[in-house]
């Protein structure tokens, strides 16, 4: 299998650090890597829109020749093949709880801070627009507040004692801000704490090198 991506993008960075987690508790993902330079449009190529028509990163393609284009989709699918160590809980209830703070992370925090850069600073040269920013900085204070408030019975990790595909996404979305100029307000305690000691974890280093 390949896994076509580019670095500091966020759904390819979450795909990335599962991957890494998965690799540091002794789980091997045979996968090609491949970066798909998104600063020349190689995304929008005729090569890469083969893989996915949308022009849009990860993909995951698969031995057959077909390809899985959503960065969940492919991170599911990969647990499925390598249910150990789990990393999206145990239980049903585990299971749903993982889920629930992965989507809060995604949709409050990763998607939030990406449509921040983009309208304030784009890597990608997309246009300016404080009303954009505007509207998704109380979206992501909502957010931010409520992983807070989860970290206050000293959990090391976003859902509990072990890490998990909630935290993934979490860093995926904290280093866009920083890539983009948007970092974490160190006012967040708890998540900086967890923010901090995460960047230092086996194999997350070097995906957050840059």
């Amino acid at each position: 299998m390949k896994l076509y991506y580019f670095p500091v993008a966020p759904n390819p960075t979450r795909v990335l650090l599962y991957l890494a987690e998965k690799q540091a508790a002794g789980s091997e993902i045979p996968l090609e890597l491949v970066q798909v330079d998104v600063r020349k449009g190689e995304q929008h190529g005729r090569e890469h829109l083969a893989r996915n028509p949308f022009g849009r990163l990860p993909v995951l393609e698969l031995d057959d020749g077909s390809c899985l284009t959503e960065s969940l989709a492919i991170i599911h699918y990969l647990e499925e093949l390598h249910p150990e160590p789990g990393l999206i809980g145990g239980t049903p209830l585990e299971r749903a709880r993982v889920r629930e703070l992965e989507r809060v992370a995604e949709l409050g925090v990763l998607y939030s801070i990406a449509r921040i850069v983009h309208a304030t600073d784009s890597p990608f040269g997309f246009p300016t627009s404080r009303e954009i920013a505007d509207f998704y900085r109380p979206r992501l204070e909502k957010a931010l507040d409520f992983l807070e408030g989860r970290l206050a019975d000293g959990r090391p990790f976003i859902a509990g004692e072990g890490v998990t595909l909630a935290d993934c996404t979490l860093q995926a979305g904290l280093q866009f801000g920083r890539f983009g100029g948007q970092p974490l307000d160190p006012s967040y305690v708890r998540l900086d704490r967890w923010d901090r000691a995460f960047r230092e974890r086996p194999g997350v280093r070097e995906i957050l090198r840059h």
